[in-house]
Parts: structure tokens; C-alpha cells; sequence
């Protein structure tokens, strides 16, 4: 099966990835998950000399996404400021992004509607910053919607891998492997759907799911490790599944994913070279779990976005941006429009 396909069931990936620099560096990596908890530093550093700080002089690197969610809910109003001041910075960080997107592609000029997903989106001060932003977008004239992503953010580009493969191919089957690669994770899943809608995701579900943070192991793993370990978190899943269980197994993944299973660019935080000229994941892959499962593998944002689609129906053209580790970012055209 060809990777990377720009013509997918009903939809269009029009570009995904878009990498703009300035002399300061890559725009994107400005409205990262990690921008996030730097800027929140930044504005703690006076507070902690002061002894002032609402997080009690914790390192910002041990603070997690709740953490700050209790800050904005717990009633302490500076806490609450302090919290606010880094949503507002990171949402002008955003809308700055979207505006240069904007600017720099013709696809993304036209986009109405962008669906927000990653890590940040789960949490409450994600979404504000998410609704911040279109309020800044809009007060500029700009009519564009961000919108949090409607999938959990962990389960997001599993889900969205259904929508890799053909409905008709599903029809019959209720379940089917998938995997999530990020920049600090790997995540495996089994997905339950519906046997006679299998594009109908109000109906699908991770029913088991297994993460492996690579990113916490003591040496970094090699490529062939990974994929070792991979294949053993989807033998384990198999094992669950039930008789049902679809002859596919869609991978997400970062970087530019060429038609037979190559990466480029992006791929840099993985384990390993996974953008070595010889290196092939959906090959390497294949080799341990046999010729049991037909292997189709996209970028990591164009198959979390795909979990979107049935809220993009009304839009012509729209996108996705993912904020975790980088910035990731999708683009697609209804084909049914």
C-alpha cells in the first residue's frame, strides 16, 4: 500500500508540515507544548527570587498540565493571573503562526476552520488559549475558528487511522491495530468499530492501549530497538482482539512520509535515525509481525486530524495543528464538498 497518499477517503491532504523560518528560527517551535512551560518559566523566574511564586518554587519542568489547571481553578486570583499571562503570551504566539501559515500557503489562506489537538489541548488552559486565539485572529478581521480537536488528544491519531483505509476494506470487521509515534512516546491501540460504518468514529473507541515513553529510558533506544518493542506492544494487543480483527494496521508518525515508507525531516526527536536512507518502518515493521497485517503509514498530524473530519463537513477547506513536542500541522479539501 502507498504511504503518505495525498488522496484519502473523501478528503484531500492539500500539504501538512509547512516549516517556516525566521531569523530567530523555526515560527512553529514558538507555539510549542514545550514554548509553553518556557514562557510560564520566564514569568516565574522574578516571582521565585521574589518569594512570590504560586507553584511554591517548583522546578517548571516537574510542573504537569494539571498542576496549572489547579493554579487557574483553585480560587487564588495571583495564581490565576500568573497562569493567565502565560496563556495570553502563548495564544499571541499562536495566532502569529497561523498568520504567517496563512500568508506563506495558498491552501491555508483559504482554510475557515482549524481543529487543535496535542498534548495542551488537554487541559483547560489549552482550551482557553485555543478560544484566545480566535478572539485575537478575529479582532484583526481574520475569520478563521480554532477549535479544540473532539478526540482525546491520546487517542486522536489512533482513531484517525481509520480513515487511512477504504471503508469498504473494514466492512465486516469491528477491530483493527493502530499506532501513534511522538516525540517522547510511542502508543499502540486497539480500536473497536462499527462492522457496518467503520468511517461512523461517534461509534469507534480505543479499547486497549499501550504507551511506551522512550523518551524516559536511560539510553536512547536504536531504530531496530524500537521497532522491536513496538512488535512486541502489538503482539500483546492481538491477543486481546477479538475474531473480527481487520488485516490492517495504520502508523502515525512525524515527518515528510514518502510513498514506500520513507521519512524526512521532522523525524529528529525519534529514537534512532529513522530518516536514514535505508530505514523503512512500515518494512521493518512487517518483518517481526509477518504478512498478517497490510501496513499503510502517514504523517502524525494529517492522521490526528482525520479524527476530526466529520466536524469539517461544512468546510470546503480546513486544517489541523497538533502542539506537542513541535508544532504539527495538516491542511486538507472535503472531496465531497
Amino acid at each position: 500500500m502507498t504511504h503518505g497518499r495525498a488522496i484519502l477517503p473523501h478528503l484531500e491532504v492539500l500539504g501538512y508540515s509547512l516549516t517556516l523560518k525566521d531569523r530567530s528560527g523555526f515560527i512553529g517551535d514558538r507555539a510549542s507544548n514545550r514554548a509553553f512551560f518556557s514562557i510560564l518559566d520566564e514569568l516565574r523566574e522574578p516571582l521565585c527570587e521574589a518569594g512570590t511564586d504560586p507553584f511554591d518554587n517548583r522546578a517548571t519542568e516537574d510542573l504537569t498540565l494539571n498542576d496549572i489547571d489547579a493554579a487557574w481553578d483553585a480560587g487564588d486570583v495571583f495564581a490565576a493571573g500568573v497562569v493567565f499571562s502565560a496563556v495570553e503570551e502563548f495564544a499571541q504566539r499562536l495566532a502569529r503562526v497561523v498568520r504567517a501559515y496563512r500568508l506563506a500557503d495558498e491552501h491555508w489562506a483559504k482554510v475557515g476552520r482549524i481543529a487543535v489537538g496535542g498534548g495542551l489541548r488537554d487541559s483547560r488552559i489549552g482550551e482557553i488559549a485555543i478560544g484566545r486565539t480566535t478572539a485575537i485572529l478575529r479582532f484583526e478581521g481574520i475569520t478563521v475558528d480554532l477549535v479544540p480537536i473532539t478526540q482525546d488528544p491520546d487517542e486522536a491519531a489512533l482513531l484517525g487511522g481509520l480513515r487511512l483505509i477504504e471503508e469498504e476494506k473494514l466492512h465486516g470487521f469491528s477491530q483493527m491495530l493502530a499506532v501513534d509515534i511522538g516525540g517522547s512516546s510511542i502508543r499502540a491501540g486497539l480500536i473497536e468499530f462499527s462492522p457496518k460504518a467503520p468511517h461512523d468514529l461517534s461509534e469507534a473507541a480505543v479499547i486497549a492501549l499501550d504507551q511506551w515513553k522512550y523518551a524516559e529510558e536511560d539510553e536512547e533506544p536504536s531504530c531496530d530497538a524500537a521497532v522491536e518493542r513496538l512488535a512486541q506492544m502489538l503482539g500483546e494487543l492481538k491477543a486481546k482482539a477479538g475474531k473480527k480483527l481487520a488485516p490492517y494496521l495504520t502508523l502515525a508518525c512525524p515527518g515528510c512520509i514518502l510513498d514506500d515508507g520513507g521519512i524526512r525531516d521532522g523525524a529528529q526527536n525519534l529514537p534512532g535515525d529513522w530518516e536514514a536512507d535505508d530505514f523503512r518502518l512500515p518494512e521493518a515493521l512487517a518483518a517481526h509481525l509477518g504478512v498478517e497485517f497490510e501496513i499503510v503509514m502517514h504523517n502524525d498530524a494529517v492522521v490526528q486530524g482525520l479524527s476530526e473530519a466529520d466536524q469539517m463537513q461544512e468546510n470546503n477547506c480546513w486544517a489541523v495543528i497538533t502542539i506537542g513536542t513541535g508544532l504539527g500541522n495538516a491542511v486538507y479539501r472535503n472531496r465531497d464538498a
